[in-house]
C-alpha cells in the first residue's frame, strides 16, 4: 500500500469514526429528549393530582362551613367531576395496580357518594349523618395533602425520579406511594370541580364581560397613547435610554403597545406598556427589573402603592388582598363606593421592596366592570343576614360589597369574615334574598392570604 492509499484509508476511517460519533451523540440526545419528555408529562400528571387533591380539602371543608342546602349542592356536584379528574392523572402515573387500587377505588366511591348526594329529591342535602361523613373524609384530604407533600419534596431532592420508577427502579418511592395511596382515597370526595385558586382576592379572575364599562373617552393616537403610558409608568428616577412602539394589541380592550428601555447597556430593563385606544388608558404595564433584596417594610409598600393610584387620579381604593413572594409584594384594590366594596373594580400592582417602585400596573378589571351603579337599597338587615350562615361559624367582620354572579350580573351582599374550627373563611349572603351567594376558604400563607 502506498502512502496515497494509506492516507485515504485513515481519512475514510476517521469520517466513519466521526459519523458513528455523531450518530451516537444524536441518539443519546434523542434519547434525552424522550427521556424528559415523559417526565415531564409525568410531572403535570402528578402536579395536577396534587392540585385537584388541594381543591378537595378545600371543598370538603367549605361544605362544612356552609350553611346554605343549595350551595352544599353545587359544592358536592364539583366534586363529583374532580374526583373523575383525579382518577384519570393518577392512572397516567407509572404506578402498578397494587399500589393505586385502593386509592382508585375510594376516588369511585366518593365520586357516587357525591354524585349520590346531589341527586337526592326528598329536599334533604345534608344530614347530620352527611357532615360527620364529611368531617372524616376532610381529615383523609388533609392526611392525602400531606403525603403527596412528601412525594413531592422527595422527588424534588432526586431521590427518584418518574422515568426511573416506570424502569421499576422504585426503591425510594415504594413507600412513599403506599402513602400516597392511603392519602388518595380522599382526594376523589372533593375532586369535582376545580375551584379557582386566587392570590389576589377572591373575585380576581372575573372579567368576562361583553363591553369594557370603564373605558370611556375619545379615540387617541399613537403618539398620544405613548406620552399616555411615559407619564403614567412609576420610572422611579431611572432614564428612559429608549421607546419604541410595539404595534396594536388585540384582547377585550384594543390597545395600543409600548417598550421603553431603562438601566446600563449590559443589563438593560425593558417595560412593556399597553394604552387603551379609546380614552388613552393604561390597561397594564411591567418592568422587568429584578429585585435582589428587601429594604423597605410590607406596610412602607402599601402606601408607595395608594399613593401610586392617587397620584394618577385614581381614587376612592382600598386595599384588599396582598402577596408577598421574593422581594416583591402585590397590593390588590377594589373600588368602594360609600360603605360597600365593589369587587369587581380590581386594580393590581406589584410594589418592589428595595425601593417601593411600582413594578406592574394591572386595571384590566377595573376598566372592564367600573361605571356608576345605582346599588339596591338592602331588603334584609345585617343580623337577619347574619342569622342565614352556619350556625358553627363565629363572625369575626362584616361589611357590605357587591360581588359578580355569572354573566354580567351583580349581586348586592353582606360580607362575613368567619373562622371555624381554627379555619377562616368568606361567606356571602344576598343583601336582598338572603340566598347564601358565595363562600371560600383563606388560606393564610407566611407571604399573604390565599383564596380558595
Amino acid at each position: 500500500m502506498n502512502l496515497r492509499q494509506y492516507t485515504a484509508a485513515l481519512v475514510a476511517l476517521f469520517v466513519l469514526l466521526g459519523i458513528t460519533a455523531v450518530w451516537g451523540v444524536s441518539q443519546a440526545q434523542a434519547r434525552r429528549s424522550a427521556e424528559v419528555q415523559m417526565e415531564n408529562k409525568y410531572n403535570r400528571a402528578f402536579y395536577e393530582v396534587m392540585q385537584r387533591s388541594k381543591n378537595i380539602e378545600a371543598l370538603l371543608s367549605k361544605g362544612l362551613a356552609s350553611g346554605s342546602p343549595d350551595n352544599v349542592d353545587n359544592l358536592f356536584s364539583d366534586l363529583w367531576c374532580n374526583a373523575n379528574a383525579a382518577q384519570e392523572n393518577l392512572h397516567q402515573l407509572p404506578l402498578s395496580h397494587n399500589v393505586i387500587a385502593k386509592t382508585s377505588k375510594f376516588l369511585t366511591q366518593v365520586g357516587d357518594y357525591a354524585y349520590a348526594i346531589t341527586k337526592r329529591d326528598d329536599g334533604t342535602k345534608m344530614t347530620d349523618e352527611d357532615r360527620s361523613t364529611m368531617r372524616e373524609l376532610y381529615k383523609t384530604a388533609q392526611a392525602l395533602n400531606r403525603e403527596l407533600t412528601k412525594v413531592q419534596q422527595q422527588a424534588a431532592s432526586g431521590k427518584f425520579r418518574w422515568s426511573e420508577v416506570q424502569k421499576g427502579i422504585r426503591s425510594n418511592f415504594a413507600k412513599g406511594s403506599m402513602s400516597a395511596d392511603r392519602s388518595f382515597r380522599s382526594v376523589e370526595s372533593q375532586m369535582q370541580e376545580l375551584p379557582t385558586l386566587i392570590y389576589d382576592g377572591p373575585f380576581s379572575d372575573h372579567l368576562e364581560r361583553a363591553k369594557p364599562l370603564g373605558v370611556t373617552g375619545k379615540d387617541v393616537t399613537a403618539e398620544q397613547a405613548q406620552e399616555k403610558a411615559r407619564n403614567f409608568i412609576d420610572f422611579k428616577g431611572a432614564k428612559v435610554k429608549e421607546e419604541k412602539a410595539t404595534g396594536t394589541v388585540k384582547g377585550k380592550i384594543p390597545a395600543y403597545g409600548f417598550e421603553f428601555r431603562t438601566g446600563d447597556d449590559n443589563s438593560p430593563d425593558i417595560i412593556t406598556a399597553n394604552v387603551s385606544k379609546t380614552g388613552g388608558h393604561v390597561i397594564y404595564y411591567t418592568n422587568s427589573r429584578q429585585v435582589a433584596q428587601s429594604k423597605i417594610s410590607e406596610a412602607q409598600a402599601r402606601t408607595f402603592a395608594e399613593n401610586f393610584l392617587k397620584s394618577r387620579g385614581i381614587k376612592n381604593m382600598e386595599i384588599t388582598y396582598t402577596l408577598k413572594e421574593g422581594n416583591t409584594l402585590t397590593v390588590s384594590f377594589a373600588y368602594k363606593e360609600g360603605d360597600v366594596i365593589v369587587y369587581p373594580d380590581l386594580i393590581k400592582v406589584l410594589v418592589a421592596l428595595d425601593n417601593g417602585q411600582i413594578l406592574t400596573y394591572d386595571a384590566l378589571g377595573y376598566l372592564m366592570s367600573h361605571h356608576e351603579r345605582d346599588l339596591p337599597s338592602p331588603k334584609i338587615s345585617i343580623s337577619e343576614a347574619r342569622k342565614k350562615l352556619n350556625p358553627e361559624l363565629e363572625v369575626e367582620e362584616e361589611r357590605m360589597a357587591v360581588i359578580p354572579s355569572d354573566g354580567s350580573h351583580e349581586r348586592l351582599t353582606y360580607e362575613f369574615k368567619a373562622e371555624m374550627d381554627g379555619e377562616d373563611f368568606l361567606v356571602y349572603i344576598n343583601a336582598l334574598t338572603g340566598a347564601e351567594e358565595r363562600i371560600f376558604k383563606l388560606l393564610h400563607t407566611p407571604g399573604g392570604t390565599l383564596v380558595l
